[in-house]
C-alpha cells in the first residue's frame, strides 16, 4: 500500500484525517474521498473541458469549488494509505454505513491503526434509533386517528429504506437526461458507485464496535461538541449557524 502521501498538519501541529470526505471538508486536514470530485479536482484540465461542454452543471461547479486541491483521490477498500501512529484525529461520516459489516469492522482497524495514541476516532452515520422512533410515531399516529399525516408517515418509511434500495445516485437525478444516461453507462446506478447502504447503527452496537476494535472512553456527541480541540470550528458536523448539517446523524467518539 503507498504511504508516501505527505501528511498536512494546522498551525498547533495536529494532524486530523478526514475519510470519504465527499465535498464536505477543512482544507487544513488530510481530505480523502473515491468520488469523481476528488479525481476532478485533481485534473482541472479535464474539469474545465466538462464544464465547456456543459457535462458538469453550475451545481457540480460549486460544489467542485469547495473541494482541497490538495485532496488524496483514493478507494479505502485498499486501506488508508498511511503508517501508523500518523493522525492525531481520524473522522469520517456518513461512510461506514455504506460499508457490509465485516468491511466497516476493517475500516475501523484501519482508523485505530493510523492513529497515535492518546488520539480521538469521530464516526457519524445515521442514527437508527431516531430513524425508528420517528417511524413508530407516525405509524402511532396513523393508527390512533383516521386523519393522520400520511406524507410525513410515507418519509419516514422512506429515511429508513430508501437508501438501501434505490436504484439511481442521488447526484445523477439532478442531471439533463443526456448526462444521467452517460454516467449510468460509465459508473453504473446507486449499488456500483456506492451509495447504498449497507447496515444501519444505533449508539449501542456502534460503540460495542469501537470497543471490540479496541477504543476506550467511548462517548457519544452532538453536531458541535466533541472531545476534539475546537471542533465546531471544523464545520464539519455543524452548518455556519451552528446548526446541524445532517441532524438525522448519530455522533460517536473513542480514543486509542
Amino acid at each position: 500500500m503507498p504511504t508516501g502521501f505527505p501528511v498536512k498538519k494546522l498551525s498547533d501541529s495536529r494532524a486530523m484525517l478526514n475519510l470519504a470526505c465527499g465535498t464536505r471538508m477543512h482544507w487544513g486536514w488530510n481530505n480523502l474521498d473515491f468520488s469523481p470530485y476528488a479525481r476532478l479536482a485533481r485534473n482541472p484540465a479535464l474539469t474545465n473541458c466538462l464544464r465547456r461542454i456543459g457535462f458538469i452543471s453550475s451545481q457540480r461547479s460549486e460544489r467542485l469549488s469547495q473541494v482541497d486541491p490538495e485532496i488524496i483521490s483514493w478507494d479505502l477498500r485498499k486501506g488508508i494509505p498511511f503508517t501508523p501512529a500518523t493522525f492525531d484525529v481520524v473522522y469520517h461520516s456518513h461512510f461506514l454505513e455504506h460499508l457490509e459489516r465485516e468491511a466497516g469492522r476493517r475500516l475501523l482497524l484501519e482508523c485505530h491503526r493510523v492513529l497515535r495514541p492518546g488520539g480521538i476516532i469521530r464516526v457519524v452515520v445515521p442514527d437508527l434509533q431516531f430513524l425508528a422512533s420517528n417511524y413508530v410515531q407516525s405509524a402511532s399516529s396513523m393508527q390512533a386517528s383516521s386523519n393522520g399525516h400520511i406524507d410525513q408517515h410515507r418519509k419516514n418509511v422512506e429515511a429508513l429504506f430508501d437508501q438501501m434500495v434505490r436504484s439511481e445516485a442521488t447526484g445523477a437525478r439532478e442531471q439533463k437526461a443526456i448526462v444521467r444516461s452517460i454516467e449510468r453507462l460509465v459508473r453504473g446506478g446507486a449499488a456500483e458507485t456506492g451509495e447504498l447502504h449497507r447496515w444501519m447503527y444505533d449508539q449501542y452496537t456502534l460503540g460495542d464496535m469501537l470497543a471490540k476494535i479496541g477504543f476506550k472512553n467511548i462517548q457519544r456527541h452532538t453536531a458541535t461538541s466533541s472531545s476534539i480541540e475546537k471542533w465546531a470550528e471544523f464545520g464539519l458536523d455543524n452548518n455556519p449557524d451552528g446548526s446541524a448539517y445532517k441532524p438525522e446523524s448519530l455522533y460517536m467518539e473513542g480514543v486509542k
